[in-house]
């Protein structure tokens, strides 16, 4: 499979993940809960808990791949070859800080005696689609 079919595949899965729907109301035009922000508008005050988050957990915001990140890589200088081996390093990289985040999530289980039907049954289903997506990006890999 080619870098490009391997981009287009996680941007699509990507795009897949958003549609997702987090909470949702059938309470129609009935008055909401007064809880604050319970149903967050996105706007600065929720983008600034949201960066206060991840910052706590040493992680960064970042934007989301969509066309204009393709556009950008396709339109950089250098070679393919160039292209490929920096953004090679860099999945790299992602991926080592993203194993040692899951050394210190075992960490923390193991730590505190916690067995895996302790956990949160959504945390359960994002750690088996984190399983499927590794699988599929193995295969990709395997082809490149």
């Amino acid at each position: 499979m080619s870098l490009k079919k391997l981009v287009e595949n996680l941007i699509a899965e990507i795009k897949q993940d958003e549609l997702e729907v987090d909470e949702s109301t059938t309470t129609g035009n009935i008055a909401g809960y007064n809880i604050p922000g319970a149903f967050s508008d996105g706007g600065d005050k929720d983008k600034k808990r949201k960066k206060k988050i991840a910052t706590q957990l040493g992680m960064q915001i970042v934007g989301k791949l969509d066309e204009n990140r393709w556009n950008e890589l396709k339109k950089s200088e250098g070679t393919p070859r160039q292209k490929i081996g920096l953004g090679i390093r860099g999945i790299n990289s992602q991926l080592s800080e993203m194993e040692q985040f899951i050394k210190w999530y075992g960490k923390i289980k193991h730590e505190s005696g916690m067995k895996t039907e302790d956990q949160w049954k959504r945390t359960q289903n994002h750690l088996f689609k984190i399983r499927e997506r590794l699988n599929r990006i193995s295969k990709s890999i395997s082809e490149l």
